[in-house]
């Protein structure tokens, strides 16, 4: 049986979605300051001018599941620095837990390529599966970060308790660390360890902080007015509680 009300809510929020997609196109859009974002950009332009690598790591989660989101979150992320490290003599590199997620990586890579018309740079082997299991994933991290002139490791995907070996395989090295999740406890562990820890969803909010496209900054919008709505109905129940009015 169909969730009706859950299917009305998605095509409300479907909607408002791509209505502030067609009217960003007309405004510009503000965002707060986040530092991680910002440095980003920065720490890939020394990478690239020192021919340096950049790593993103795109946790174990899978294509199909609950622990798909951030992972797709990264893949926005990844389109706007392949753009960026195309003319790289060391493009970016890649890492899932995912067979799936590798594929993806691979077509988001070689679709960034394309859109700077550098498709001829793309390598294949950018885009790689380390572990099938989180630790075992972990595991094949450092002979990346070591073993490829790596400066630039961020990791915004699934990640449970191996997030703080991730991150700090890449803080003891000495290079630029920025790190989000969605899992509470990983975000604890990625707030102590990791230079530039994304917290709670600043994970989801990458595309839009680098441009990625007008659907990303409309989500952003959309997400702060459902919040405004959902305030506004906790706040409108309990005063009808407060004054005895039935629903």
């Amino acid at each position: 049986m169909f969730d009706l009300r859950g299917l009305l809510i998605l095509a409300i929020f479907l909607a408002t979605l791509l209505a502030y997609a067609a009217y960003g196109r007309r405004r510009t859009t503000v965002f707060r300051k986040l530092r991680g974002f910002e440095e980003l950009g920065r720490s890939i332009e020394r990478a690239v001018e020192a021919g340096e690598r950049v790593h993103l790591s795109l946790g174990t989660g899978s294509v199909i599941g609950s622990d798909s989101g951030p992972a797709l979150a990264g893949l926005a992320v990844l389109s706007r620095m392949a753009m960026a490290t195309s003319m790289s003599d060391k493009p970016s590199v890649i890492t899932a837990g995912d067979g799936a997620m590798m594929v993806l990586s691979q077509d988001s890579l070689r679709t960034g390529y394309q859109q700077v018309g550098e498709s001829t740079r793309f390598q294949l082997t950018a885009g790689r599966m380390l572990g099938p299991t989180p630790f075992s994933y972990v595991a094949g991290l450092p002979a990346v970060l070591g073993g490829e002139d790596v400066t630039v490791h961020v990791m915004i995907g699934s990640f449970g308790a191996e997030a703080a070996l991730a991150a700090d395989f890449g803080e003891r090295k000495g290079i630029f660390v920025l790190a989000g999740t969605d899992d509470v406890q990983a975000q604890a562990l990625l707030y102590a360890i990791a230079s530039y820890p994304l917290i709670g969803e600043e994970v989801f909010a990458g595309g839009a902080y680098l441009n990625a496209g007008p659907l990303h900054h409309a989500s952003l919008s959309t997400q702060d007015l459902v919040r405004f709505l959902i305030v506004a109905a906790i706040l409108v129940g309990t005063l009808m509680r407060t004054f005895g009015v039935g629903l």
